[in-house]
């Protein structure tokens, strides 16, 4: 009796899950009703899940944002109308959302070792929005965990380091606040893939930006990253120029070179005044440097500088002052 009631269980709970399953792996469409359906500029996923259900369009809100993650969609999502129909499979409905949509798009493009100056004043010269709009709103608040991982010090920009550098579509309608839930949105998917966001050390990300500025090579960064901790470890200061060039540009990296008075800057990003890591994030790192930063090399090299033999932008590492100076 217990077996067969234990099937008829089973039975049951397939036939409930059945048509929530089926709609997310089919990919075939059906008859069914016409519906235009809107997406507003800065909705995000979960809003149009729901907004899709109470058109009729899906089933299941969970297996909408299921299948966005599944197929690297939900940073792609756009604002605008679109010609649905009731009929129609998840993928086809994602294909629509994230490739048609009503209003002039543009393409953000921010690099590797960005700053969010640099994002910024990126958005006003395209005619976007202003500068100054943009990072205003880095001081909204964004619904991600990992945020409350940092720590409360004086910064100039908290989110500094967490604005993932990546190629990304926005309307042109879309606000400050949208472009940057985005772009954290994105740091925390990748961030995933190497690292427990969850219990992320803020540090890291520090020290991924630094590693940012300096290494030119993929190959080198590791061991900068391990030049960097052998330094703290040695109460050194870290002397790295890109803190400076970061604080008397204001973000904007556009100094030719460094002088000896800057050396000076009382900026707590100077890591040539102030021992330990700087206040923040000095620029927006990529997940090789963020990778670099977790997992540096393991080695006894202290200093480095540019190879002038070389024009790739290697450096040279010596493990002390004095191998150091005869390398130059």
């Amino acid at each position: 009796m217990k077996k067969f009631i234990f099937i008829i269980i089973i039975a049951l709970a397939v036939f409930a899950v059945y048509p929530y399953a089926s709609e997310f792996f089919v990919k075939t469409d059906k008859i069914g009703e016409d519906v235009v359906f809107t997406v507003a500029s800065g909705e995000n996923a979960k809003d149009i899940a729901k907004n899709l259900k109470a058109n009729g369009l899906i089933k299941n809100e969970i297996l909408f944002s299921l299948k966005l993650k599944t197929t690297n969609s939900a940073t792609k999502l756009r604002s605008g109308t679109f010609n649905l129909n009731t009929g129609m499979s998840l993928s086809t409905i994602i294909t629509k959302l994230t490739t048609e949509g009503g209003g002039d798009s543009f393409t953000l493009v921010v690099p590797e070792g960005y700053s969010a100056e640099q994002i910024a004043q990126k958005l006003e010269n395209d005619g976007i929005m202003s500068a100054d709009a943009f990072l205003s709103a880095m001081s909204d608040e964004y619904g991600y965990d990992f945020i409350k991982k940092i720590p409360d010090r004086e910064f100039k920009y908290k989110l500094q380091g967490f604005l993932f550098p990546q190629t990304y579509e926005f309307f042109k309608t879309a606000a400050a606040h949208e472009i940057i839930d985005t772009m954290l949105g994105e740091f925390e998917k990748q961030y995933s893939k190497i690292g427990d966001i969850k219990n992320i050390d803020y540090d890291t990300v520090v020290l991924a930006s630094l590693v940012e500025r300096e290494a030119k090579l993929d190959s080198e960064r590791g061991k900068i990253a391990g030049v960097i901790k052998n330094r703290l470890n040695e109460n050194m200061l870290l002397q790295i120029d890109a803190t400076v060039v970061y604080a008397i540009t204001n973000g904007l990296y556009n100094a030719d070179k460094v002088y000896y008075k800057d050396l000076e800057n009382p900026s707590p990003y100077n890591t040539y005044k102030y021992k330990g890591l700087p206040v923040g994030a000095i620029c927006n790192p990529g997940i090789k440097s963020l990778k670099a930063a977790l997992m540096p090399d393991i080695h006894k090299y202290k200093f480095y500088h540019t190879d002038e033999n070389k024009k790739d932008g290697s450096h040279i590492f010596t493990e002390n002052y004095d191998e150091h100076m005869a390398s130059q």
